[in-house]
């Protein structure tokens, strides 16, 4: 599978940006959310960025036959409180971020970036394919997320690119969600829930197929199985986490920390975080990493490698040990 490039991302994104101010639009102009959906995944993208749209159908859908039929009743975010979101983190700013709300683009509630754009390039490189822009209320950051997958994919791509618009430190991001494939009515909000996919159960994460827990986060349904898991191999330094507040948290820290549980069984959020370290004024930072589902966790869909950095990507990677370093250090200072 084709992956956009970190500079043909950045360049459309940048290109899009200038052609809305050129067309007079307001910079956190709203539009309706866009549905997204194959044979195998239906979702929506909302104004906030996020996957989801409040309380409106779908959330996310997952038909592990692949005949393009959903089941509102299997449903990784409704009903309940649907939560799914991404967090920011540095000196300048604090924590900041979005989460699956109905505060419809902008600022306000549970959102502090407003939206600038959203756009549907499905049928282009993917045939599924999103892009959503938007600016911290304090204009520090602008964050552009790609939600991006082909109609054999059973995962949603995520490429998020991160630009600081000033001088930023120690900077980090989250992303998160709270699965709740058996939420209907008399089945139940718990999932079994465990970093790594270790698929023979020896606790080793080496042998083939499987991923080290601080690339691999998921989640089964505790009646029907139904698998959703986040994973990056991105180069950036990163870590998982299992969260005991299932519907709101988005501190990359506490993702970074490895979260409060090795696995759990209850209502519980699972997220993934990456260091990104200082940033000068200007700067930008890609970060891929995936949602992917199958019937069962031995059945996800893991995305293609991601590509050796180029030798930009080698410099922020020095960021992030710098970064994680630091994060050690408010840990302990805490």
């Amino acid at each position: 599978m084709k992956r956009l490039t970190s500079f043909e991302m950045g360049a459309k994104g940048t290109a899009i940006a200038a052609g809305l101010i050129a067309l007079g639009a307001a910079t956190n102009a709203v539009a309706a959310p866009i549905g997204i959906s194959s044979d195998f995944i239906l979702t929506q993208v909302s104004d906030d960025g996020t996957l989801g749209n409040g309380s409106s159908f779908p959330g996310l859908q997952h038909d592990p036959a692949g005949t393009g039929t959903f089941n509102s009743n299997q449903d990784y975010l409704q009903p309940g409180t649907p939560f799914e979101g991404f967090g920011f983190q540095s000196v300048e700013t604090g924590e900041i971020g979005n989460r699956n709300s109905e505060s419809g683009g902008s600022v306000g509630g549970d959102d502090d970036f407003a939206q600038d754009f959203i756009t549907d390039l499905s049928g282009g490189s993917f045939d599924n394919h999103v892009r959503w822009g938007g600016t911290s209320a304090d204009g520090f950051v602008t964050i552009v997320h790609d939600f991006f997958f082909n109609d054999d994919d059973e995962l949603i791509n995520i490429e998020t690119r991160i630009t600081a618009n000033v001088a930023l430190t120690d900077a980090s991001f989250s992303r998160a969600i709270d699965p709740d494939p058996d939420n209907f009515s008399g089945g139940t909000a718990s999932t079994i829930n465990f970093r790594g996919l270790d698929l023979n159960s020896d606790s080793d994460f080496d042998d083939a197929g499987e991923v080290a827990a601080n690339s691999f986060v998921g989640s089964e349904g505790a009646i029907n199985g139904a698998a959703l898991a986040l994973f990056s191999d991105d180069p950036l330094l990163h870590n998982t986490g299992i969260v005991d507040t299932c519907c709101s948290i988005i501190d990359p820290d506490r993702y970074l920390s490895g979260g409060d549980f090795p696995s759990s069984t209850g209502d519980d959020g699972i997220g993934i975080a990456f260091v990104i370290g200082d940033m000068a004024a200007g700067q930008s930072v890609t970060i891929n990493y995936a949602y992917v589902l199958g019937d069962t966790v031995a059945t996800v869909d893991l995305p293609d490698p991601v590509g050796v950095p180029e030798p930009a990507s080698l410099a922020v990677f020095g960021l992030g040990l710098a970064g994680l370093a630091a994060v050690r250090r408010r840990s302990r200072s805490a």
